[in-house]
């Protein structure tokens, strides 16, 4: 004869059944790791930059890192190891902010993987004081106590672990995938963007004559604080300087940029920030700073996609420089690469008398 059961006795089998089940869940997200939040492999899964960049930086096996904008996506891995023998991983982010830098390159030192970090300074980003941080708290730090968030999200659940088991799927199954799926999971290429784009000088001017700023959609800020002296104060104090070897840059925006910060006043300002900033780190003795904002490149338009972001080929001369030492900068150069760069703004109106006609 079946016993019907109490209310007491279906709410404790209840609880019982949601706790396996949560359990199961958890168990699973462990397992598969879609976020390398515990392991990493390469290739395996869809890398995402909001949510896959932490897990890299904690679990993959390198010894240096960049972490930077936009500015840096396109950097190849290969070049760091056959150019300065180092095995290097990119933690980046188009638009990110000083918060978001600090935050990467604290948790590199927690991982305890890079003895060199290379770390792109943007002129803006570091003027901002923007303290957004779009990395998960959760993924940020190497604890389990708030990996719930991860164990029972829905990004996990709804967006990449169905896609990553159709992924393996695919791999088991012999199928050949379209190469943009190799790609985007590749931590080599992570957030690579340069094979979807165009570059050119008429491209670049068609995007200057339609914005305001000059900038496409995704273009990194360029506009610079009133604050911004403040602001590069508080970055360089968030940051522990004093352990690895540490190299800042200062990417090679086109001097369509420094035209337009000349007009529109902003020229003065962005040169003192990287002068103060400069001298903020000059009493370091394992940091060095390139300043690549003065290269004669920069005033050919065909170089770039828009006023800020440039071919792959620069990236590949950038990390040449980083080997060779040429464009190391100290207080010493300011000088020089400033003239260098109200130079090349004249050469790039010569090359390009439309440019003052476009904002007429």
């Amino acid at each position: 004869m079946k016993k019907n059961l109490t209310s007491s006795q279906w709410l404790r089998r209840f609880l019982a059944l949601a706790l396996a089940v949560l359990a199961l869940l958890a168990l699973a997200v462990y397992i598969i790791d879609p976020y390398y939040n515990y392991r990493a492999y390469d290739h395996k899964y869809k890398l995402d930059k909001i949510f896959s960049v932490p897990g890299v930086v904690k679990n993959y096996d390198y010894d240096a890192i960049v972490i930077g904008s936009s500015m840096t996506q396109n950097f190849d891995m290969d070049a760091f190891r056959e150019e300065l023998g180092q095995d290097t991983v990119k933690a980046t982010l188009g638009g990110i902010t000083s918060t978001e830098i600090s935050a990467l390159f604290k948790l590199a030192q927690e991982a305890g993987h890079a003895r060199t970090y290379y770390i792109c300074i943007d002129n803006s980003t570091l003027s901002s004081g923007s303290t957004e941080q779009r990395f998960p708290d959760y993924l940020m730090d190497f604890s389990l106590l708030n990996d719930y968030k991860y164990f029972w999200g829905y990004e996990a659940w709804m967006r990449f672990i169905p896609l990553d088991m159709a992924l393996l799927a695919a791999d088991s199954l012999g199928i050949e995938l379209p190469e943009r799926f190799d790609e985007a999971r590749s931590i080599d290429l992570m957030g690579d963007w340069a094979y979807r784009t165009q570059f050119g000088a008429e491209q670049v001017l068609d995007t200057y004559a339609q914005s305001d700023s000059g900038a496409a959609i995704n273009v990194d800020m360029v506009s610079i604080s009133q604050d911004a002296l403040d602001n590069c104060e508080e970055f360089v104090e968030s940051m522990d300087l004093s352990r690895g070897e540490i190299v800042f840059f200062f990417p090679p925006y086109s001097s369509l940029l420094w035209y337009s910060n000349l007009e529109n006043g902003e020229l003065e300002l962005s040169l003192a920030l990287k002068q103060r900033f400069i001298e903020l780190v000059a009493g370091y003795d394992n940091v060095k700073v390139f300043d690549f904002q003065g290269a004669e490149f920069t005033a050919d338009l065909d170089n770039y996609m828009d006023m800020t972001h440039f071919s792959p080929e620069i990236n590949d001369f950038m990390v040449s420089c980083f080997a060779s030492g040429e464009y190391l900068a100290n207080t010493g150069t300011l000088a020089e690469t400033e003239r260098q760069i109200r130079d090349n703004i004249d050469i790039l109106l010569s090359r390009y008398p439309e440019i003052e006609e476009i904002k007429k």
